[in-house]
């Protein structure tokens, strides 16, 4: 088996070709795991933004339900503003008493 000196120097460049291909791989591999490192952070930091929101609406549901159970029934409504008619009404008797204002 002989080897001719264009054999040699072709094998060489082959070599060294396939070693700089090598190299930009693994640089772009390398990238690309900063991008996916990045990626999951931001990932992690909007299902924290997330959760947080959830947390919010959820109490913010709570307290309008504690608010809603304050307001007055239309009931209650109508009794005030009946009761608060008869107060304010000038010299007026009912139910034989006379009530001024």
């Amino acid at each position: 088996m002989s080897f001719s000196a264009a054999t040699l120097n072709a094998a060489r460049e082959s070599l060294v070709a396939a070693a700089q291909q090598k190299l930009a791989l693994i640089a772009q591999l390398s990238e690309q795991g900063r991008k996916i490192v990045d990626l999951e952070a931001e990932v992690q930091k909007l299902a924290d933004e997330s959760a947080r929101a959830r947390q919010a609406l959820a109490d913010a549901r709570s307290e309008i339900e504690a608010l809603r159970a304050q307001l007055p029934d239309a009931a209650t409504v109508r009794a005030y503003n009946g009761l608060t008619e008869v107060l304010t009404s000038p010299s007026a008797e009912r139910f034989g008493l006379r009530i001024a204002a």
